[in-house]
Formats: structure tokens, sequence, C-alpha cells
């Protein structure tokens, strides 16, 4: 009898087993489902929000090197026109930094490239170059700026102390 009782059971749970998911078993999966979208989501908002501190403008800065020699260091979140002039090639360049991008404006060379280059914003690895004209601008975080190449009449306010820093290490 041991047997049948066995067998019996055996072939019930075969049964229960073919039957599907029960209406618990939906629920349950509901709820761990929307459980899983909710940390999705509150995760991909933590990193948006990283990104958007990240990205901000005011964290970068705009080197522009005239003959491979820093000339310039300008914050990227203060807007204005910078003109640039390479005394050995004769040429002139504008940037225009607005809105936390930067762009080539103008310049006097043939072909144009630098121009037509449009704007970039950070965090970007593309610089803007203008190779009549020996112009390369590059747009750094604070963190990236080699201040073995910085002269200390280029430095922003803002980076007096980091300069100084560099400065008393050395």
């Amino acid at each position: 009898m041991a047997s049948n009782t066995m067998k019996s059971e055996t072939n019930n749970a075969i049964k229960n087993a073919k039957k599907g998911l029960r209406k618990g078993d939906l629920i349950l999966l509901a709820i761990l489902a929307v459980i899983g979208v909710v940390i999705a989501g509150i995760y991909g908002f933590k990193m948006w929000q990283q990104n958007q501190l990240h990205t901000s403008a005011s964290a970068y800065y705009v080197q522009v090197d005239i003959n491979n020699r820093a000339e310039a260091l300008l914050p990227m979140n203060v807007d204005g026109e910078f003109t640039f002039n390479n005394i050995y090639s004769k040429g002139e360049n504008v940037l225009h930094i607005k809105d936390g991008k930067v762009s080539m404006h103008s310049a006097n060379c043939p072909d144009q490239v630098c121009v037509y280059q449009g704007e970039l914003k950070p965090p970007t690895i593309v610089p803007i170059v203008c190779m009549p004209n020996v112009v390369y601008v590059s747009i750094l975080e604070r963190s990236e700026i080699d201040w073995s190449l910085i002269r200390e009449e280029i430095v922003p306010e803002e980076l007096k102390d980091d300069y100084a820093a560099y400065q008393a290490g050395n």
C-alpha cells in the first residue's frame, strides 16, 4: 500500500507541474518584476545624476596651444569670444565658448577644417585642430591639466591654488 501511496503522490506532483503557474506564482513574479524595475530605475537615475555632475561645464577647461605652447587655459563655464594670433604663420583663429560648448568661429586658414568641425562639449577627447595656423584646442577636466606645460600668466583665478600646489611640489 505504501508503494501505491508514493506512486499516487508522484502522479499528483507531475499533474500539478503540468498545470503551469498558479495565480500565487504569477503574483510573486509580478512583484519581483516591479521590484527589479524600481531598483533599475533608481540605479539609472543615480548614474544619470552622477553623469550630469561629471559633465557640468564648470569642471572643464579649454587649453589652447599655438606652436606647441600653451597660450590659454579658459574655463568652459564662462561664455566669450577669444582671438589667437600666431606670429610665425600669421594665422588668426577666433574661438567661441558658449553654454559649455567650444567651437572655432573663424580662422584665416585656407581649408577651414577647424571651423567646419563644429561645437564640442565635454567630456570629449576630440580636439579642434587648425594645421595651417598650428593651433590645437583641447577640452580638459581639471584633473587632466598638465601643469608642467602651463605658464602662470595664463592660469585662471579659480586654478591659482592648483598651480601653486604644483609649483610647491616641484
